[in-house]
């Protein structure tokens, strides 16, 4: 969501090239075995994030499916996931681990320029099966491009501001979604008071029709943040609106900076603190990176971890680990291009360090879905056995 989706869509957490197609190999890719635990924590730096925007296709017929149920009282902590493409490959992942995952986020639907909203239900199919494994179908609205001004001339103008509401609850009706996720980013400080007052009028009325309200914020370790899209984010009273408040944890360095680790341990900490003096620890939901960058100098192109993986074998690059676990290795001429990324390994590191610190969480949200180490599932379930 923040210059990832800019890349990891490309690519939001959550601007990546096109995934390649999935082979045999990687469709029948079970679980690994267990990994090993890593290392210290890295100090953080400063480097503001994005996810990038999706482009909603044509729409496809929606198989008919029972009105959804209100979820059950949390037990144990959630995974959510963020889905920007639905092949069978993230079918089959979505099936296969629906005893962690409880939501699917399927970026599907674009605020656009006049105000209206653009996109479809892209994949039937994934739907039916994410309802059949009994996952909560929560999908995700963006401002197109991350555009501002499409969000500011709603939320500023009263009466827009309620169309649009209006707008939103028919679509999760219509559809029979269990709620909405709301991506606005980049907006600016002056947006602050009226971003908080639509998010409380849209929770107001989906909870009238016993629908769910998920909101994706930036990162920030103050009530300010350092740039103007957390500064536009009021934590207390979008905390006190939303069901899930899900933190878009990564991004530290970016495509828009020099290499350097996405989510430090230490940065990620910082935020969590924060959030638990103004947000319930209950709604709280911590952003995980599943994906990486492949950096040519001060610039990069974002990758998940197959490409990854692909780029260093044909390389034949030697993976180093930094303080927060995530790998890195250098190629190309004098080891000019550097590619950072999340593996299992990082996820178990990740997990360990942020559930020993901040137990009370709800759990973690990812960005996103496809082309992710299928050891993540074996080090989630590890981190959550018996919680």
């Amino acid at each position: 969501m923040l210059l990832i989706c800019a890349l990891v869509l490309a690519a939001c957490a959550p601007s990546a090239a096109p995934l390649p197609a999935p082979s045999a190999s990687d469709v029948l890719a079970a679980i690994v075995a267990p990994i090993a635990p890593s290392a210290t924590l890295a100090p953080p730096a400063t480097t503001p994030a994005t996810r990038s925007p999706t482009t909603p296709s044509s729409p496809s017929p929606v198989p008919p499916t029972p009105p959804p149920t209100a979820p059950p009282a949390r037990r144990g902590y959630e995974v959510t996931v963020w889905a920007p493409v639905v092949t069978i490959l993230e079918q089959m992942t979505l099936t296969n681990n629906a005893d962690v995952i409880k939501e699917a986020n399927f970026f599907w639907y674009q605020l656009k320029a006049d105000g209206n909203i653009a996109g479809s239900v892209q994949s039937p199919e994934g739907v039916a099966a994410a309802r059949a494994a009994g996952l909560r179908i929560v999908p995700s609205i963006q401002n197109g491009d991350f555009d501002r001004a499409r969000v500011a001339r709603l939320i500023h103008d009263p009466a827009q501001r309620t169309r649009h509401v209006a707008d939103i609850v028919k679509l999760v009706q219509e559809d029979g979604f269990d709620g909405i996720d709301v991506d606005y980013e980049s907006l600016n400080a002056e947006d602050r008071d009226d971003f908080s007052a639509f998010i409380e009028e849209l929770a107001k009325a989906l909870h009238a029709q016993g629908k769910l309200l998920s909101i994706a914020v930036h990162a920030k370790t103050d009530a300010q943040g350092s740039w103007n899209g957390p500064q536009a984010q009021d934590w207390l009273r979008l905390g006190a609106a939303v069901d899930s408040f899900k933190i878009m944890t990564y991004d530290f360095h970016s495509a828009a900076g020099p290499a350097g680790s996405i989510a430090p341990l230490d940065w990620v900490d910082q935020v969590l603190t924060y959030a638990a003096t103004v947000v319930p620890p209950a709604k709280t939901y911590l952003g995980v990176p599943l994906y990486g960058y492949d950096w040519a100098g001060a610039t990069a192109q974002s990758l998940n971890w197959r490409q990854a993986t692909k780029l260093k074998d044909s390389n034949d690059a030697q993976v180093q680990r930094d303080a927060s676990n995530e790998g890195f290795f250098s190629y190309g001429t004098d080891g000019r291009d550097t590619v950072y990324f999340n593996d299992g390994l990082t996820m178990q590191t990740r997990l360990q360090d942020a559930l020993a610190r901040h137990p009370q969480i709800a759990g973690i949200a990812l960005w996103s879905l496809g082309g992710e180490d299928p050891a993540n599932w074996t080090a989630i379930r590890e981190a959550f056995a018996g919680r």
